[in-house]
C-alpha cells in the first residue's frame, strides 16, 4: 500500500470511527482533551504502520487498541493519580488485550451510549455557540481544523483556539461524562439540537462567501441528526429536527441556477427535488408525532416544509395551513425571525398588505437590525403592492447587509429592476438616462470615456431636463451634423455607435421614449472608413515577447498561437477543447469547416493549458460570471464554471503588455 492510499484509508476510517473511539476514551480517562490526544496518537501510529503492514481487518478496533495503550501509559506516568485511576491502570495492564472483542461488543452495547454522552458534553451550554459547533464537528464529525475553518470562512488558528478553550472549560467545570436527567436533559438536548441545526443552516444558506450552499455541512448535520435519532429514539424533537433537515435538503439540487445563482422557492423546478429525502422526512415527522402531545419548534418547522413538499406546483401550496403552523410556532418559539416567516405566510395566504403590516412591526426589533432578510421580505411585499421606489431602497439595504455574494447579486438585480419600474412610473430625463447608462458595471473606463463624450454633447444641445420620451432621431441627427459633420469617418462612426448602444440599453430597460422603440441613430448613416494594411510587429520584438517571465500561461499560449497560425483573434478565441487535434497541431473553429493550424511552440504549451479539462472554451476568463449575467451555454466551461475569454479582454491585456493590437501578432 502506498503512503497516499494509507492516508486516504486512515482519513475514511477516522471520519467513521473517531466519535466512537473518543467517546470510549472519555469514559476511561474522564477528560475530552486527553481522549482526543490519545486518539490522535493512534491516528499517527496508523499513518506510520499501515503503509507497511496494510489496513487491519477491523481498523476501528486497531485504533481503539492503540489509543487504550496510550491511555494506560499516561495513567502509569501520572504521579497524581487517585486510587480509582491506580486500580484502573492495574486492571488494564494485567488484563489480556481483548481490544478488538471489546470494541465489537461495545458497538452493540455501550458505544452508542458513549457517543450520546459525548454529544451532550461537546454541546454543553457553558460553551459559546461557536465553541460548541467547532468541538462537535471535531469530535463527532471527525473534521480536521482546516476543514472546519474552510466551512465557516474563519482562520485555522481561530478554530483551534475555540476547540482549546472549549476543552479547558469542560475540564475546569469537570462536566460529567453522562446523559443528563430530569429538567437538565431538556436544556442540554436543546443545546445539542441547536448546534446540529446551526451547522445545517450554514450549509443550506451560507452566511458569507462566493457560494450559495455548502453541501458538505448539510450532509454532516444530517449525519449527526440521524445518529442522534438512533441514540435517542424516544425524543420527539430529535425526529422533528431530522425531518426538517431531510425535507429542506431535498430541494438542494433546485436551489441554484446554472451559474450558481440562488433560485427562490416558488421558482424552483420541483421535478429536481429528491423524493427519497422527502419520504425520509415524512417518516421522521411521523416518528416525531408518535409520543403525542403538542409539537415542538423543530417538528412544527418540519410540518411547514412538508406542506411545500406535498405541493406539486408552487400554486398548489397550502398557505393557509402554513400560516396556522407559523402561528403555533410563534406561541412555542416567540422570536422575531419566526414572526418574519409568519409575515411571508400571511402575505401568500391573505395578500401582501397583511404580510407587510406584520413585517413593519419588526423594523424596530434590535435582533433584526443587521438581518438582511427583513428588508428583503419588505422589498418583496412592496413590489407586490406596486411601491417600487420603496422596494428599491429595501433591496439595496438587504444587499448591503448580506455577506453572501450570490445573494447580494440577486438583491442588487432586484433593486435595479425596481429602479427601472419606478422610473417608468415617474418619467425620466435625458440626463437621468445618460447617467444610468454610463454607470453600468459592464462598461470599462475607456468605453465610459468614449460614450461620455457623445452623451455630454447630446445633453448640452438637447438639454438635461429634456424628457427622454420626446427625444427623436431627427434631433440627434441635427446634433451630429453640427458637432461632427466634418469629422473623420472613424470619429463619426464612434459617436454613432455610442448612440446605438444607448438606444438598445434604454429599450431593454423599458424606459419611455418615442424613437427609442426604434433607434435614435436611425438618421445617422455609417461612413466608410479607409482600411490600411495592419503592419505586423518586428520579429525581434515578437521573439523578445516569449522570453518575458511575467507572462501568464494563458496569455503566452494565446499570443503564440495567434503568431504561429496567422489566424484572426476571433477564430482562435472561438476554439473549444473538444475540437482540438493535438497530434495534428490543429483545431476546428466552433465545430465548423475551418481549421486553425499551429506549430511546435504552441503544441508544447497547449497540454499544460487544458490539463484536467475535456470540453468547453479553450481560453477562459479569470473569474466565473456573476449570477445576474449568465453567458451563453457554449461560452461557459462546464468543468470550471468560467466563461470564454472575450476579444475585448484579450485585446486589453495585450495592449497593456505591449502597446500593440492583437492583429499585429500575425506573421508578416
Amino acid at each position: 500500500m502506498t503512503s497516499q492510499d494509507a492516508h486516504r484509508a486512515v482519513d475514511a476510517v477516522w471520519k467513521m470511527e473517531s466519535a466512537r473511539i473518543i467517546a470510549g476514551l472519555v469514559r476511561m480517562v474522564g477528560d475530552v482533551g486527553l481522549a482526543e490526544e490519545f486518539a490522535q496518537d493512534a491516528l499517527l501510529a496508523a499513518l506510520e504502520q499501515w503503509p507497511q503492514a496494510d489496513v487491519p481487518d477491523n481498523p476501528g478496533a486497531w485504533l481503539m487498541a492503540v489509543a487504550k495503550r496510550r491511555a494506560v501509559d499516561h495513567l502509569r506516568r501520572d504521579e497524581r493519580l487517585d486510587q480509582r485511576h491506580g486500580q484502573l491502570a492495574h486492571e488494564l495492564s494485567t488484563r489480556p488485550d481483548t481490544a478488538e472483542a471489546d470494541l465489537d461488543a461495545a458497538l452493540d452495547e455501550e458505544v452508542g451510549d458513549d457517543v450520546l454522552r459525548l454529544m451532550f458534553v461537546s454541546c454543553h451550554p457553558a460553551l459559546s455557540t461557536e465553541s460548541r459547533t467547532a468541538l462537535t464537528l471535531r469530535l463527532l464529525g471527525g473534521l480536521r481544523t482546516e476543514e472546519i475553518a474552510r466551512a465557516f470562512l474563519v482562520s485555522e488558528p481561530t478554530v483551534a483556539q475555540r476547540v482549546v478553550r472549549a476543552k479547558r472549560t469542560l475540564a475546569a467545570l469537570q462536566v460529567p461524562f453522562e446523559v443528563p436527567a430530569g429538567p437538565e436533559l431538556a436544556a442540554r438536548l436543546s443545546s445539542v439540537l441547536e448546534v446540529i441545526y446551526l451547522v445545517f443552516n450554514e450549509g443550506y444558506t451560507a452566511t458569507a462567501g462566493d457560494g450559495w450552499m455548502r453541501q458538505d455541512l448539510c450532509q454532516e448535520a444530517l449525519r449527526l441528526g440521524r445518529l442522534l435519532a438512533g441514540l435517542a429514539p424516544g425524543e420527539a424533537e430529535v425526529h422533528g429536527l431530522v425531518a426538517l433537515m431531510e425535507l429542506q435538503a431535498s430541494r438542494s439540487a433546485a436551489r441554484t441556477g446554472p451559474a450558481g445563482q440562488p433560485v427562490a422557492l416558488h421558482e424552483q423546478n420541483r421535478g429536481r427535488w429528491d423524493q427519497l429525502l422527502i419520504r425520509r422526512g415524512f417518516a421522521a415527522l411521523l416518528r416525531a408525532r408518535q409520543p403525542g402531545g403538542s409539537l415542538g419548534p423543530y417538528a412544527l418547522q418540519a410540518a411547514v416544509a412538508a406542506c411545500h413538499a406535498r405541493a406539486r406546483t408552487a400554486e398548489e401550496t397550502d398557505w393557509t395551513q402554513i400560516t396556522a403552523l407559523y402561528e403555533a410556532l410563534a406561541r412555542v418559539l416567540p422570536t422575531p425571525v419566526v414572526q418574519l416567516n409568519r409575515a411571508v405566510a400571511l402575505a401568500m395566504a391573505y395578500g401582501p398588505e397583511a404580510g407587510l403590516a406584520l413585517a413593519d412591526t419588526l423594523v424596530a426589533e434590535p435582533a433584526l437590525q443587521g438581518y438582511h432578510r427583513l428588508p428583503s421580505v419588505r422589498g418583496d411585499l412592496l413590489v407586490r403592492l406596486g411601491r417600487h421606489e420603496e422596494a428599491r431602497r429595501e433591496f439595496e439595504r438587504a444587499a448591503a447587509l448580506t455577506l453572501n455574494m450570490p445573494e447580494r447579486a440577486v438583491l442588487l438585480a432586484r433593486a435595479a429592476a425596481c429602479a427601472g419600474a419606478a422610473t417608468r412610473e415617474t418619467g425620466v430625463t435625458l440626463a437621468d438616462a445618460a447617467g444610468a447608462f454610463l454607470s453600468r458595471d459592464d462598461l470599462d473606463a475607456a468605453t465610459v470615456r468614449s460614450y461620455g463624450q457623445t452623451m455630454s454633447r447630446l445633453r448640452r444641445d438637447l438639454g438635461d431636463d429634456a424628457p427622454l420620451r420626446g427625444v427623436s432621431a431627427g434631433q440627434v441627427a441635427e446634433v451630429f451634423t453640427a458637432a461632427w459633420g466634418s469629422a473623420a469617418s472613424a470619429t463619426w462612426n464612434r459617436h454613432r455607435g455610442a448612440v446605438r448602444s444607448f438606444s438598445a440599453w434604454a429599450a431593454a430597460q423599458g424606459l419611455p421614449a418615442g424613437d427609442l422603440a426604434r433607434d435614435l441613430a436611425a438618421g445617422l448613416g455609417r461612413r466608410p472608413e479607409p482600411r490600411g494594411r495592419t503592419r505586423p510587429m518586428d520579429r525581434p520584438r515578437v521573439e523578445a515577447l516569449w522570453e518575458r517571465p511575467d507572462l501568464a500561461l494563458r496569455e503566452r499560449t494565446l499570443w503564440l498561437l495567434l503568431h504561429e497560425s496567422a489566424a484572426g483573434a476571433g477564430s482562435v478565441l472561438a476554439l473549444n477543447v473538444e475540437d482540438l487535434d493535438l497530434a495534428g497541431m490543429r483545431g476546428r473553429v466552433a465545430a465548423g469547416p475551418r481549421w486553425v493550424h499551429w506549430r511546435s511552440g504552441t503544441a508544447e504549451l497547449l497540454p499544460h493549458l487544458i490539463a484536467g479539462r475535456r470540453r468547453g472554451p479553450l481560453f477562459l476568463s479569470d473569474r466565473r460570471p456573476g449570477p445576474g449575467r449568465p453567458p451563453a451555454p457554449g461560452d461557459l466551461c462546464p468543468e470550471t464554471g468560467r466563461r470564454r475569454l472575450s476579444y475585448e479582454r484579450a485585446e486589453y491585456l495585450f495592449k497593456q503588455a505591449t502597446g500593440h493590437t492583437l492583429n499585429q501578432l500575425r506573421a508578416g
